[in-house]
């Protein structure tokens, strides 16, 4: 009786997990080749797409595809591509990648400050371009328990207190705006009038102070936590705190301790 071979144990090679829902893109481009040229990159990379070359095709497939990430370009036929993103930006249910082929800082400025969450500049490497819609996704589905749930503020000291007691200054600007914008409950408040109110002075033409002190305080909340999106701009229309329920003052029941500070455990105890 032949002798038993051993057995040769090999490697089992395994590709990497497809996620249990592929990412669905919708891609905004009225150039026929870019267009064809995104949609074969993003469908190697396993996300559904959908292809559409003007603004208003870009709203309608919105509604029928259901688009968890938009790559929207600023050059469309029909519509500025910067009304798109304010449009996508406002119904709030999928992250905004701008696609364009300016490099021009102001293009890249007003279309963040419209609510794009990221941008490229095209021909876009694919890789890049595939990685960015991962990451974006991922932030978009972070676990409910990871994200900023409460952005506390202390108008005494005006500033932005972490939940660890951290302290973010503010300019007497930013927190009349932050105020301004708080007191209006959801509703949008014109530039005008913010800087009548944080600046002190009219609104003048091509006046972008405004626009930049607000960039300045979202920038000071994503440093406590807070989402991007805390701040939506609507263009013609100003600003707006998209869930004023997130915000609470620095609890003041609290007892001192020897130095006649607020320690952060007593600061953010059960509320």
């Amino acid at each position: 009786m032949a002798p038993e071979r051993p057995v040769q144990l090999r490697p089992v090679l395994r590709r990497p997990a497809k996620p249990a829902t592929p990412i669905r893109v919708l891609v905004v481009e009225d150039v026929p080749t870019m267009a064809l040229t995104v949609q074969s990159i993003l469908l190697q990379a396993s996300m559904e797409v959908e292809l559409a070359e003007t603004g208003a095709l870009a709203w309608e497939r919105k509604l029928e595809f259901c688009p968890d990430i938009a790559l929207i370009d600023l050059g469309l036929p029909d519509v500025l591509g910067f009304e798109l993103i304010e449009r996508f930006a406002r119904a709030g249910d999928c992250g905004i990648i701008l696609l364009t082929a300016s490099d021009e800082e102001s293009d890249r400025v007003m279309a963040l400050e419209t609510g794009a969450d990221d941008y490229m500049v095209k021909p876009a490497p694919g890789r890049e371009l595939v990685a960015r819609i991962h990451a974006l996704h991922r932030r978009m589905n972070r676990p409910q328990a990871d994200r900023m749930l409460r952005i506390y503020i202390d108008p005494a000291q005006r500033c932005l207190v972490g939940i660890g007691g951290e302290r973010t200054a503010l300019t007497e600007a930013e927190m009349s705006a932050l105020d301004t914008l708080l007191d209006a409950a959801g509703t949008s408040v014109s530039r005008e009038w913010l800087s009548r109110i944080a600046l002190k002075r009219p609104l003048h033409a091509d006046d972008r102070a405004v626009d930049q002190l607000v960039m300045k305080l979202r920038r000071k909340l994503a440093s406590q936590g807070a989402s991007d999106r805390v701040i939506l701009s609507a263009r013609r229309q100003g600003y707006v705190i998209a869930d004023p329920s997130l915000f609470r003052a620095v609890p003041r029941t609290a007892p001192a301790n020897s130095n006649g500070h607020l320690n952060g455990a007593e600061a953010f105890g059960a509320e």
